[in-house]
């Protein structure tokens, strides 16, 4: 049961959980990490091998080449004499929000509040 007290299911094997987080992130959701703690089970096993060390290390070790300096590049001319222009943007429709919401203490005590001094 979560916070919410809906019930989630957790299969451990098929590494799948009712949430959907732990097959989306690939690492255990606070479900499953529940049930490894229960069955003392090292939650690293559980995670992709996306996770590792190894793999961050991998993502690294190719060079990224920097661009020249912009000044030394050849366009072509009508690439140079295009104008992007930003999209139009259409408003929401409907009645536009009110910036604030009123407390639950606004809507009960309905009251005008006058000066102490002149009654007003």
């Amino acid at each position: 049961m979560d916070d919410e007290q809906r019930r989630n299911i957790v299969c451990m094997q098929k590494r799948k959980c009712s949430c959907k987080q732990f097959q989306v992130d690939e690492i255990p959701c606070p479900r499953a990490m529940a049930v490894l703690d229960y069955t003392h089970i090292e939650a690293p096993k559980y995670c992709s091998a996306n996770y590792t060390k190894e793999y961050f290390k991998k993502t690294y070790e190719v060079p990224v080449n920097p661009l020249p300096d912009e000044n030394t590049w050849d366009l072509p001319t009508e690439v140079l004499d295009n104008m992007v222009l930003p999209p139009i943007v259409k408003g929401i429709s409907g009645r536009p929000t009110k910036s604030r919401r009123k407390g639950l203490y606004e809507y009960m005590y309905i009251e005008t509040v006058t000066c102490g001094l002149c009654g007003k």
